[in-house]
């Protein structure tokens, strides 16, 4: 009985976390106040030395700052063991009413057992394969969670999960306790935006590597500098940091100081309705809809400014996908074949095993890339994962690209020469803005029997020009 009262509690106290949809569009009243909730487990004093996480408390304490500046009454708690977590709900529910705003953070140890993700507190009991009852009854079932909290009347809900390191628990011969690495995939909830700071089955980085000094994890060093941003709302503010984590940890290094990329590209949810959402304070133009701070649309540019934009030079044949607030188009692509596809969403997805081939006849020299802004930004750098980097064998066989020319929209040229490995390669440009930029291959590695060339992945990093 006592446990069973226990879970209860914990669900009332975790249905405070996010919104219903419905009940939160009854209400015409403006939300009074913003809540956040903000925990960091990086202590583990049951798990091994090699499971201690560095940074999550951390990353708490400044997210729970960065939060604070935006007007939110924080509650913050670090290295919580079941109870203690059980309390900072429960005193973070109580400050809750309809109508509110809230954000939780958590960073710290998850766990996906079949399919379902656990937020492990500082307490867990060492387990080992088999035991997956204990390590459930000790944690905190995202999926109940998110069912309890669409009964809550908030408006407005931002859920961030920094769970996703390596499986903490140690492993034996047999079968381990949930997946090895990484959340699980999950279903999106009606009435809330979450943002995981890694994609399914990744690791996400405490450190680019054993030197780095930098006090927050590689996610919230970017999550909190962009979190202060006016001019993003929720869904930009992901893109934003999907594409800056991905980026910067491809730059991490090993234990010998040696490149070593990793693949890590947060993942976000938004099925939240009523327009976009605004954390900053409203602004004279901007109204308040459903709970949500909303900027109204853009008015439509007038003539003459419309002609100050130079139009994107675009070719018959070329392919076009969208990425966030980019375009990305192709000159051409090669045909499907061996059960792949070769297209543009290729150079921005989230997988190494997949690249851009251009179809043309010859040796790929004169394609392009082009990448479309949906306003003016301030380019600073430019990532660049080389060839088909699946594997060796497929990165010889097809040419690598050797010099790439890029063309801006205001005139502007920088030409870059890439090394023949597989890495990434961060370029960093003289700081032009821009409109849109044609990236054209100039010169070529030679494949050693395929005369296609390819592109694994190109990202580019950019600011919003005010």
């Amino acid at each position: 009985m006592a446990g069973m009262w226990d879970f209860n509690r914990l669900s009332r106290i975790l249905a405070a976390l996010a919104v219903a949809c419905g009940v939160g569009l009854a209400t015409p009243a403006w939300a009074e106040k913003r809540v956040a909730l903000a925990i960091g487990n990086d202590l583990y004093p049951n798990l091994p030395a090699d499971r201690q996480l560095k940074k999550a408390a951390n990353d708490a304490a400044s997210v729970a700052e960065a939060l604070r500046s935006l007007g939110f009454d924080v509650v913050l708690g670090t290295n919580l063991g079941r109870q203690g977590m059980i309390d900072r709900l429960a005193d973070f529910t109580a400050r809750l009413e309809p109508g509110d705003t809230a954000a939780v953070f958590y960073a710290g140890h998850g766990v996906a057992i079949a399919g379902v993700n656990y937020l492990v507190p500082s307490d867990v009991p060492a387990v080992t394969e088999g035991a997956e009852a204990r390590v459930r009854g000790a944690s905190i079932a995202e999926p109940d969670l998110i069912a309890e909290l669409q009964a809550r009347s908030v408006r407005v809900a931002f859920l961030i999960i920094d769970a996703c390191r390596d499986n903490p628990f140690p492993r034996a011969a047999g079968r381990s306790i949930g997946n090895t690495r990484g959340l699980a995939d999950t279903k999106p909830a009606r009435g809330i935006f979450t943002l995981y700071s890694a994609g399914i089955g990744q690791t996400a980085l405490d450190r680019l590597s054993n030197g780095d000094a930098a006090q927050n994890s590689v996610f919230t060093r970017i999550f909190v500098e962009q979190l202060k941003r006016p001019d993003l709302h929720l869904g930009d503010l992901a893109v934003e940091v999907r594409e800056r984590v991905a980026a910067l940890a491809l730059t991490a290094t090993d234990g010998g100081g040696q490149p070593a990329p990793h693949e890590q590209t947060p993942a976000y949810y938004d099925q939240t309705l009523g327009g976009r959402i605004y954390l900053w304070a409203p602004l004279s133009s901007e109204r308040p809809v459903a709970g949500m701070l909303v900027k109204p649309q853009d008015k439509p540019p007038v003539a003459e400014r419309a002609a100050l934009r130079p139009q994107r030079p675009s070719a018959a044949g070329e392919s076009c996908a969208r990425n966030g607030f980019e375009t990305y188009c192709v000159s051409s692509v090669l045909k499907p074949q061996f059960g792949h596809s070769y297209g543009v969403s290729n150079l921005f997805d989230d997988s190494t095993g997949t690249a851009w081939v251009e179809g043309a006849q010859g040796n790929g020299v004169g394609e392009w890339i082009s990448v479309e802004f949906e306003s003016l930004r301030r380019v600073k750098s430019i990532h660049v994962q080389n060839g088909y980097q699946k594997n060796n064998d497929i990165f010889q066989k097809n040419n690598r690209v050797r010099q790439l020319r890029v063309v801006f929209s205001g005139g502007e040229t920088q030409t870059f020469i890439l090394e023949d490995k597989i890495s990434a390669q961060l370029f960093n440009v003289r700081p032009v803005e821009a409109y849109w930029m044609k990236f054209i291959i100039d010169d070529v590695w030679a494949g050693n029997k395929y005369t296609d060339t390819a592109i694994t992945k190109l990202l580019v990093n950019s600011d919003r020009v005010q």
